[in-house]
């Protein structure tokens, strides 16, 4: 007897791009609901997880960007969560690592607001609006996701990898 095969947990890389006092994100509307997530995904088979942020954030954004360091590894387990995208999969587990990012040179000029176009992926849960550039005095006003970055958001960022625990909201 065959056995299906069991899901995997996926492992992720996101970027936190800060420039000009203002954040990248992928804003989403679904019926009722607008929220905002950061670039990245997932890492491919002999790719470290620096290079997948990197490819990740120019492939969904054109913009090229230097890391800067890792700040936040998170874990997601969509079945434990009441408020999840739409189409997002019940069976969906994922380690992300979250790297601040810095533009890299040649990439920031002009309004901060006109850098990058959304480009996200394809095979993504949801589907994407628009990218934007959320200025950090704003980030209180937005749902974003997860609930985490926007709490570490509201504070001075921290000098250590931080560990995001599974926190079903």
């Amino acid at each position: 007897m065959v056995m299906p095969p069991k899901p995997r947990v996926g492992v992720t890389a996101r970027a936190l791009v800060i420039h000009d006092g203002h954040v990248l994100f992928f804003r989403v509307r679904e019926p009722g609901r607008l929220w905002y997530f950061l670039p990245g995904g997932h890492v491919e088979h002999g790719e470290s997880l620096a290079e997948c942020c990197l490819r990740e954030v120019e492939e969904e954004t054109g913009l090229k960007v230097n890391i800067v360091r890792p700040l936040f590894v998170r874990e997601f387990i969509a079945n434990r969560h009441n408020r999840l995208a739409l189409d997002m999969p019940k069976q969906h587990h994922v380690l992300a690592v979250v790297y601040l990012c810095e533009l890299a040179p040649g990439q920031g000029s002009g309004p901060v607001t006109g850098l990058g176009t959304a480009k996200p992926d394809a095979t993504s849960a949801f589907t994407v609006e628009a990218l934007e550039w959320v200025p950090l005095a704003r980030i209180g006003e937005i749902e974003i996701h997860p609930p985490h970055l926007k709490a570490a958001l509201l504070q001075p960022l921290p000098q250590h990898v931080q560990f995001w625990p599974e926190d079903p909201a």
